[in-house]
This record gives C-alpha cells, sequence and structure tokens, in this order.
C-alpha cells in the first residue's frame, strides 16, 4: 500500500458548473479548493473560446487536457532521470 493509500481521507465539497459535488480526497481543504477553482476557471475559458459546447463535452475536454498535461509532466521527469 502506497503512502497516500492510508493518509486519512476527508469530504470536500465543491462546485464545478454551477453544479455541487462532494468528494473525497487525502488533500487539503485548501488544495481542494484550488483545483475547484483551476478547474472552473479553465472552464470559463474553454466555454468563452468554444460557446457551443454543451457542459459534458467541456468536462470532457477538461478531463483529456488534464490527463495530457499529466502524461506531458511523466515524460519530462522520466527524461531526467
Amino acid at each position: 500500500m502506497e503512502a497516500n493509500d492510508m493518509a486519512e481521507k476527508t469530504r470536500f465539497k465543491g462546485t464545478i458548473l454551477g453544479k455541487e459535488l462532494t468528494i473525497t480526497s487525502s488533500e487539503s481543504q485548501a488544495h481542494m479548493k484550488a483545483v475547484f477553482e483551476l478547474a472552473n476557471e479553465q472552464l470559463d475559458h474553454m466555454h468563452q473560446a468554444a460557446p457551443k459546447l454543451d457542459d459534458n463535452q467541456l468536462l470532457t475536454l477538461l478531463a483529456i487536457n488534464a490527463l495530457s498535461d499529466q502524461l506531458n509532466m511523466q515524460i519530462k521527469r522520466d527524461e531526467e532521470k
């Protein structure tokens, strides 16, 4: 089991696209608040760039962009080793 798996998890309520949701995370409340704020900022920018996209399409693009960023960071880390 990894250290993160054993960390204490807490519930966090946040809002995405005007809808409240509750998640469980081992991250701090401040961290999760920052994550929700960043997600909403990015969703706002995407909506301004492509106003015809619905919420599901925007959320899908946000997820794809986040995974792409994660993959690029992993590639960069691997190249630095």
